[in-house]
Parts: C-alpha cells; sequence; structure tokens
C-alpha cells in the first residue's frame, strides 16, 4: 500500500473511517533498537540492518540534534553572547572532559536527552503504524533511567533532577510501546576504553584521558551492571533480545540470520512477549496511530506540574537571556520552512500543510518571538548588513 503522507495530513478519526492502518503491515513492520557501550560500531550494524531489512534508519540523538537547527546553524557558537554560566551549551564534548562541570551541565543535558529521544521515539512509532515500514534505530528512552541512575551513582548529578526524573518517566514513558527487538551488542570495558583511546586518536580527540571514560566504576556500573543485567533482564519479558560479543567486530549476517528464525508475530494474547504491539482491533491500531500522529497529548506530558529541581529550572534572568539568544540565531525566529530570508518560499500556497512538515524540521526547544525589543530589531539590522556585504560571520 501507498504510505500514508502523515507529515503533511496527520491522523485523526475522520482519516481512520477511510484508511486503515494493519493493510500497511507486514513482517517487517517492526521496531528494532540497537544498543550497548560506546565504540563498538553500533551505528554501522543498525544502518546495515535497516538496508537488509528495508526499514528507516533513525540515527540515535545527541546533543548536535538539539543545537543545530534545521538551516544548518549551531547555538553553541553563539554562547558568547552568555552572560550566565547555565546558560552555556553544554554537550557529550563537554561531558567526556568535564562530567560535574557548569553548575549542573549533565543535569540539563540527560534531562533534555531523555525528552528528545522520547519525541524521536515517537516520530518512529508515527513512521511505522503510518507506512507500515519498520523502523532501526540506536538507543530507547525505555532504557535511559540507568545513565541517569549511573550519573547520580558517580555524584555527577542532583539528587533533585533524579527524582525530577523518575515523576516524568512514570508521566511519560508507558505510552510508548516498547521494541519488538533488542540487539545489544557487548564487550568488556577494557576493549570499550581501548576502542575509545582508538577513536580519540583520530576522530574524538575530546575523549583524550577523559575522566568519564577512563573512569572503569563507571563504565562497569552503566553497562555492565545496569544495562545489561538489569535492563535487559527486564525488557527480554516484552522484546526480543540478542546479545552479541562485538569485542573484535562481527558478521552482520549472523544478526541477520538470527533475527529471520525469530516469531515475533507468534504469541499467545495472554503472552507477555511482544504484548504491546497486540492491539487486536483495527480501532486499536487507529488509537495508537492517532496518538503518535497527533502528538498533543503526548507533548502535553512534558508541561509538568514539578517545581523543586534547582539544576534544571532557570531563574527568570537566565532563561529571558536563554530566549534572546535562541531567538537571534538564523532561522529560529519563524517555523521551519517559513523563513524566506534562508530561502524557503513566500508562505502563501499550502500553508496548513507546511505548518505540519515544519514540526519535523523545526528547533527542538521552544523560542519566544512574538516580544521583540529595540535592541534584537538593532542586532537584525547590523546582521543583515553584515550578510550583504559577504561576512561568513554575519549570524554571530
Amino acid at each position: 500500500m501507498k504510505p500514508w503522507n502523515y507529515k503533511r495530513w496527520g491522523f485523526d478519526y475522520i482519516h481512520a473511517l477511510v484508511d486503515g492502518t494493519t493493510k500497511r503491515f507486514n513482517d517487517n513492520s517492526k521496531l528494532v533498537v540497537v544498543d550497548g557501550p560506546p565504540a563498538l560500531g553500533k551505528t554501522e550494524v543498525a544502518k546495515a540492518l535497516a538496508e537488509e531489512f528495508d526499514m528507516k534508519f533513525v540515527p540515535g540523538w545527541t546533543m548536535e540534534n538539539f543545537y543545530i537547527n534545521s538551516y544548518g546553524f549551531d547555538l553553541r557558537e553563539l554562547d558568547h553572547k552568555f552572560t550566565y554560566e547555565r546558560n552555556l551549551s553544554y554537550d557529550e564534548r563537554k561531558f567526556a572532559q568535564d562530567p560535574a562541570g557548569q553548575d549542573g551541565g549533565l543535569d540539563r543535558m540527560l534531562w533534555t536527552s531523555y525528552h528528545m529521544r522520547y519525541l524521536e521515539y515517537m516520530d518512529c512509532l508515527e513512521h511505522i503504524f503510518n507506512t507500515g515500514q519498520g523502523v532501526v534505530t540506536e538507543r530507547s528512552p525505555h532504557s535511559d533511567y540507568v545513565y541517569i541512575d549511573a550519573a547520580y551513582q558517580q555524584g555527577w548529578i542532583d539528587r533533585s533532577t533524579k527524582q525530577y526524573y523518575y515523576k516524568m518517566r512514570e508521566l511519560t514513558v508507558h505510552e510508548l510501546l516498547r521494541p519488538n527487538l533488542i540487539i545489544y551488542l557487548d564487550a568488556p570495558t577494557e576493549v570499550v576504553q581501548s576502542n575509545i583511546r582508538a577513536r580519540a586518536a583520530s576522530s574524538h580527540p575530546w575523549e583524550a584521558n577523559s575522566p568519564v571514560w577512563e573512569n572503569t566504576a563507571y563504565l562497569d556500573s552503566l553497562y555492565q551492571r545496569m544495562l545489561k543485567r538489569d535492563y535487559l533482564s527486564v525488557a527480554a519479558e516484552s522484546s526480543y533480545v540478542l546479545t552479541y560479543d562485538w569485542s573484535e567486530g562481527g558478521d552482520v549476517e549472523v544478526v541477520v540470520e538470527d533475527i529471520e528464525r525469530l516469531q515475533m508475530d507468534y504469541h499467545d494474547k495472554y503472552d507477555k512477549q511482544q504484548k504491546d504491539w497486540r492491539l487486536m482491533t483495527e480501532d486499536g491500531f487507529a488509537s495508537k496511530r492517532n496518538l503518535y500522529t497527533k502528538k498533543d497529548k503526548l507533548l502535553g506530558y512534558f508541561n509538568d506540574p514539578f517545581w523543586g529541581c534547582d539544576r534544571l529550572i532557570l531563574s527568570t534572568a537566565e532563561a529571558t537571556e536563554q530566549d534572546r539568544v535562541r531567538r537571534s540565531l538564523p532561522g529560529n525566529f519563524y517555523r521551519a520552512g517559513f523563513n524566506t530570508d534562508l530561502g524557503d518560499p513566500e508562505p502563501f500556497w499550502g500553508t496548513w500543510g507546511r505548518i505540519r512538515e515544519g514540526y519535523y524540521t523545526d528547533t527542538p526547544y521552544s523560542v519566544e518571538n512574538a516580544l521583540s525589543d529595540a535592541e534584537l530589531t538593532f542586532e537584525d539590522n547590523v546582521k543583515r548588513s553584515k550578510r550583504a556585504a559577504g561576512d561568513p560571520n554575519w549570524w554571530k
């Protein structure tokens, strides 16, 4: 069946009357998650599996996805405009160098990662329900709690951050169907550290002599105990789990053959295995399809009532400064697709469809552009002049 153009049309009750969901499903309409320690080649394995099974590959979410907007402008390059330390960017590179720095930088990064990974995972489910094409991705919000626990165990995040995270997890994660299959690439901690040192010498210099990746206790606790032993043992009740020793790499064809032998669609209705995906009726599938496509209910969960997390909640002055700098990044003033100064077409025809499509490429954070001021207007005029003069750094 031809895929439903969900990015343009969405999916509401009226659509369910004329467009069935299960008619697009086939044996490969599955969600596969590749997980495991860093520097083992998870991305390459995920890509190979997606190609083999004609699935969509969705890269694992990183802070790059947060800071770089769809026009290619990087918010991190505007750090010089901030006066408050907590507004400065904090990503995986800074984490590798200083996990306890920047007055709760890791607290905010871990929470942002969960929130954004949740939305990305929701988009994966949306794609499956509207097109029937399976998805292969890296990590999932279902396993994110182990990263919180491991960081707290090391004293890198505050107790209030962990409490806030678990309150929000209880509100949100149950709405996401668990993966059909988890592929865990494993290796001893010393092998992982050796691989990290090797890539630090070539492509990841910020990981050299890292207090994070040289911390054997942290890696053992996170990957050998919390993720492999604790999380996977519970996840295996509802998802198939295939674990491979990837110390020296491996043969993806072996993984493919193992997957083909699995019987994911043949379970008793009371069996816990694959229970999330047995929605029983066409209305059941349409209801989930609407939930992941319309998104308003799931997005609303994050408008939480909890206000006791010191390292996540900014002061009024900090939040105002953060918003002003985010708004000044080119491409952030209007929703993605409506910034004509950056080459987008005039917003006259097909506005509604383009508004929906803009969600998928818009910034993952909100920008308040209704309230402007004379200083921002002056900065905009200066930037236009620099751009017209050919200055490559006009937006900084």
